[in-house]
């Protein structure tokens, strides 16, 4: 398994802290390695997975976050002002504060860098296969409306499931996608029965079946156990 930095332990340990209180419950047994599915909302999903699921996890992360100077303009020029709605001013000093600190933290979970619009996106399925055979779980949290706050989930992209052509190829076997819901509600993270390709329908077929059985599974799963 790789071996995910001590800055993120640390960070880990604190922002444990915050959910202390929170428990942890599954639907089924799914031993890894096994790619979980999780609504971002806003961060409350990377925030909370990461801290209540078990070390070993390694989340998808956009590139950007992983790279220093990149990271502090994308913190400037989008998260700050337009997600955080704060004055100029005030987006370009607490992003270069606050950016370096979060991509050395991105990079110390183990992140597996996520290109948008790059041909460079091979490499994320590749190191994603790598930390698979490693014994390594994946989080992914695929919202189309990433902000969206609610228990609704909404769509998906979609791109994610390559994941199954390329470790089938690999193995012979169906990597399995975990749905995740976090509950603020009633503190708690609850690990979904598995949902996997069956390979009775061409690729192409099965990979719309599978997404829209994800986002029933993860609407379900917050209507029954909260948001």
């Amino acid at each position: 398994m790789t071996s995910q930095g001590r800055f993120y332990r640390v960070c880990r340990r604190i922002l444990r802290l915050g959910y202390r209180h929170y428990r942890s419950q599954s639907e089924a047994d799914n031993a890894a390695p096994v790619v979980y599915i999780c609504r971002h909302r806003n961060a409350i999903g990377p925030i909370a997975s990461l801290c209540l699921l078990p070390l070993g996890v390694r989340p998808w992360a956009f590139s950007a976050f992983m790279e220093r100077e990149a990271c502090k303009k994308h913190l400037r020029e989008y998260t700050f002002p337009v997600t955080w709605h704060l004055s100029p001013p005030l987006s370009r000093l607490l992003a270069a504060i606050l950016g370096p600190l979060f991509a050395h933290l991105v990079c110390s979970t183990g992140a597996v860098p996520v290109y948008r619009n790059s041909l460079k996106v091979r490499e994320t399925f590749l190191q994603t296969i790598s930390a698979l055979e490693a014994g390594d779980s994946i989080l992914i949290f695929p919202d189309v409306n990433y902000a969206e706050k609610t228990g609704e989930t909404g769509s998906l992209y979609d791109g994610f499931l390559l994941i199954e052509q390329l470790w089938n190829r690999r193995t012979g076997e169906h990597i399995r996608f975990v749905p995740l819901n976090v509950s603020l509600a009633n503190r708690t993270l609850t690990v979904g029965r598995s949902i996997s390709f069956t390979g009775s329908l061409p690729y192409p077929k099965e990979k719309d079946v599978i997404v829209r059985q994800l986002e029933h599974t993860l609407n379900d799963m917050a209507k029954r156990y909260g948001a």
